[in-house]
C-alpha cells in the first residue's frame, strides 16, 4: 500500500470541515466517514507533494521520508552542508561582533526639532543590527524638558528612546555626556545628542553609526606658536605631556563611539629647508567622540596630517 502516492482516498468519497468544525472539532456522534477520508487526504497528499519535489523514494512505512526531503530542500536552496554550517536569525543577533550600521552614505538618521518641546526621530531610515538584521525607522516624536541634556537611542529590546543624562536609571553614576559608557555597542545604538536649553529649545547633534568608522585629513598651521603664524596668543607649550596642549585646532567628527586617533604624517610648508627646525611639538589626539586635537608648535611652518578609527 502506497504511503503518499496517490493520496488517501484519492478516488473515494470525501469531504473537507465545515467553518463550525474547524472551529470546534469532531462533531459528536458516529465518525463521518466522508471527513475522515477528506482529512486524511489533506495531510497524507500534503506530505506526499514535499516528498515528491525533493524526489525522495524508499518502501512503504518509512518514516524518515518527511525529514530527508525537508533536508533535501533545503540543501538544493542552500548549497548543502550540515547543521553546523547554518545559524539562526537569533543566534546571529546575539553572536555576530558588529557596530549597527546605519545604510546611508554618513551614517546618520536624521533628528528635528519641529516644534518647541518636541524632537523628532526621521521615518525610512534603514540600519543593520549585527550587521544582519535589518530596522527601518518610523517617524517618532519625543517630548523634551528644558534645560536638559538626553540621549536618543535604539536597541532591540526597548526600540527608540529618549534617555534623559540627569536619570538615575539612565546614569546612575552621573557620568559626563562624552564619556565612552554612552557609546554605541553592538546592541545599543546612540543616534544623537539633545539639549534643550531654559525655553525648552533643542540643539541636536546627530551622530554616525557605521560598523567601523574612519576620517583623515590635513591641517596647516594648526594653533601653535609658529614663526609668521596668524594667532600670536597662541604660545609654544614644551616641556609636558602632549595631555596638556591647549593650543590646538579642534577637527569635528560627531561619531557615536569614542574613536582612536592618529598623526599619520608631519611636512614642512616651505620646500629646500628653508627653517631650521629647534624645538617642535606635534600631534593629534581624541577628546571626544565628537572631536579630536590637532596641533603643531615650533619655529617653522608644518602640515599636520591625522587620522582616526572607530
Amino acid at each position: 500500500m502506497p504511503d503518499f502516492d496517490p493520496p488517501f482516498a484519492q478516488n473515494g468519497e470525501f469531504r473537507f470541515p465545515n467553518a463550525n468544525e474547524q472551529s470546534l472539532g469532531w462533531p459528536c456522534g458516529p465518525i463521518d466517514q466522508n471527513l475522515l477520508n477528506g482529512l486524511f487526504r489533506l495531510h497524507n497528499g500534503n506530505i506526499g507533494n514535499v516528498i515528491a519535489e525533493a524526489g525522495v523514494t524508499g518502501p512503504d512505512g518509512d518514516l524518515t521520508k518527511l525529514r530527508r526531503a525537508i533536508e533535501a530542500l533545503i540543501a538544493a536552496a542552500t548549497g548543502g552542508g550540515t547543521v553546523d554550517d547554518y545559524i539562526l536569525m537569533a543566534q546571529a543577533r546575539n553572536r555576530l561582533p558588529i557596530f549597527p550600521d546605519v545604510q546611508n552614505v554618513d551614517g546618520r538618521i536624521g533628528v528635528t526639532a519641529p516644534s518647541t518641546g518636541t524632537v523628532r526621530l526621521a521615518g525610512g531610515v534603514e540600519f543593520l543590527h549585527r550587521g544582519i538584521f535589518r530596522v527601518t525607522t518610523t517617524q517618532t516624536d519625543f517630548a523634551t524638558d528644558a534645560s536638559k541634556t538626553y540621549h536618543l537611542r535604539w536597541n532591540p529590546d526597548d526600540g527608540f528612546v529618549l534617555r534623559d543624562l540627569a536619570s538615575g536609571t539612565y546614569n546612575p553614576s552621573t557620568l559626563s555626556e562624552s564619556n565612552v559608557a554612552f557609546d554605541s555597542t553592538f546592541d545599543d545604538m546612540l543616534i544623537a545628542r539633545v539639549v534643550t536649553n531654559s525655553s525648552n529649545v533643542a540643539t541636536i547633534t546627530t551622530l554616525a553609526n557605521k560598523n567601523v568608522l574612519t576620517g583623515e585629513g590635513e591641517i596647516i598651521d594648526p594653533r601653535g606658536s609658529f614663526k609668521g603664524n596668524s594667532d600670536p596668543n597662541a604660545g609654544f607649550e614644551n616641556g609636558g605631556s602632549p595631555s596638556l596642549i591647549s593650543n590646538f585646532d579642534q577637527v569635528s567628527l560627531n561619531w557615536a563611539r569614542r574613536p582612536q586617533s592618529y598623526l599619520s604624517a608631519l611636512n614642512d610648508v616651505l620646500p629646500g629647508g628653508g627653517d631650521n627646525l629647534k624645538e617642535f611639538s606635534g600631534g593629534v589626539r581624541t577628546l571626544s567622540r565628537y572631536a579630536l586635537a590637532v596641533w603643531g608648535q615650533g619655529d617653522i611652518d608644518i602640515w599636520v596630517a591625522w587620522a582616526a578609527r572607530a
